[in-house]
């Protein structure tokens, strides 16, 4: 006689969360995975487990009957433990290259390119990368970031070092950042990198961001604000990545195989801070124009109006500013439009309408056109898939 099929389990599922909640990031992610729970109601996320207990994983899967873990997980030794537990697992750190785990985790590729696409916006020739060491996410950053480089002349310094931030470490970015050409473009793949090469200018008496600019990533409230220079950073899809790896854990759990190794997410963008706030540009003519049309790109500014501002003759300033731009002053009006739009549908719930006033546009029509040209995305899409999900009140 065959034996009976087991009862699939029915929620809410008992859920663990193993995130160090140091970083900012992974703080959020841990909000995402309980967001998650609380508005489904299909999750129940068990009480943490404190650093003592933690010796004997299986004994505490048994004991709090645990369905699934969500956890940060970095290296594959304690991969390979959290693989035999016989619960589903799902991993929101983006570090090894051959995870045996499903992983969510947000597009680092287009993490580098973002941060190149900013940076290149000051004129910079000469860049610097500072990744972490035997880290996937890093890796992914430097390829983003070196192929938005190519095909612009400029020089790429590319260093790594281990996430240690003692005497050593700062020694090490102190004496490599003397011997550095200026005026220098410096992506750090961490918040916390950034800040050492921060310091590092300000002992050297480098200033930021005239005479290097400095971009970090992650958006940590705490360490952009903590130097004098308050820092630019990329602003990375937490939250949102602990949203979706709770509605994986739930899937797993129910019974579902993983839809992909690896689920990345888009990063939400850049926030512009003092640190890069420059433009390495020597024809002053151009640098008056970009200031300008920065300043105003949003209220239709005339290119004679820019010309007069900039002080030469309108022709001479086209020719002038697509030289060392590598755009015309149309295209960069255009461009700074588009960015505005890109913010707001981020970060609010204005009608596309109001968007396309709000940045210059001459209707909604004609915005939803020229946003999907240049995004690949129509409005509405770009918002659903770049929104961080809020806390319910």
């Amino acid at each position: 006689m065959p034996r009976p099929t087991p009862a699939r389990p029915r929620p809410p599922f008992r859920v663990q969360l193993m995130i160090d909640p140091t970083l900012d990031y992974f703080r959020e992610a841990t909000l995402g995975v309980r967001q998650y729970g609380f508005e489904t109601g299909r999750l129940e996320i068990i009480d943490r487990w404190l650093e003592h207990e933690l010796h004997d994983l299986r004994a505490m899967v048994r004991r709090d009957r645990v369905q699934g873990i969500v956890a940060a997980v970095h290296r594959p030794a304690p991969e390979a433990k959290l693989a035999r537990l016989g619960v589903p697992v799902v991993n929101v750190s983006n570090t090894m290259p051959l995870p045996r785990l499903p992983v969510v985790t947000q597009d680092d590729r287009e993490v580098g390119r973002l941060a190149a696409e900013h940076l290149r916006l000051s004129g910079a020739r000469h860049f610097a990368f500072w990744g972490q060491s035997h880290a996937l996410y890093s890796m992914e950053r430097l390829e983003g970031f070196r192929g938005a480089l190519q095909d612009t002349g400029a020089t790429l310094d590319v260093r790594h070092m281990p996430p240690l931030y003692g005497r050593r470490e700062y020694r090490r970015i102190l004496t490599w950042l003397a011997r550095q050409p200026r005026p220098l473009a410096v992506f750090a793949v961490l918040d916390a990198f950034a800040l050492l090469v921060l310091r590092a200018a300000h002992e050297l008496g480098w200033r930021v961001p005239e005479d290097v600019a400095v971009l970090g990533a992650g958006d940590d409230v705490f360490l952009v604000g903590y130097e004098r220079i308050p820092l630019s950073s990329i602003r990375l899809p937490a939250r949102r990545i602990g949203y979706e790896a709770g509605a994986e854990i739930d899937r797993l759990i129910g019974g579902g195989a993983p839809e992909a190794r690896r689920v990345r997410l888009a990063p939400l963008g850049l926030v512009a801070r003092q640190s890069t706030d420059t433009i390495f540009v020597r024809d002053e003519a151009v640098v008056k124009a970009l200031r300008h049309i920065r300043a105003h790109a949003t209220t239709s500014p005339y290119i004679g109006d820019i010309a007069r501002v900039a002080g030469v003759a309108r022709t001479t300033l086209q020719q002038r500013f697509r030289a060392v731009v590598g755009r015309t002053m149309l295209e960069e009006i255009q461009r700074v439009r588009l960015e505005c739009a890109k913010e707001l549908l981020r970060s609010g719930d204005l009608s596309l309408e109001a968007i396309s006033e709000r940045c210059g546009f001459a209707n909604s029509q004609r915005f939803s056109v020229l946003f999907r040209q240049h995004t690949g995305l129509p409005p509405g899409r770009f918002r659903r898939a770049h929104r961080q999900p809020s806390l319910s009140s």
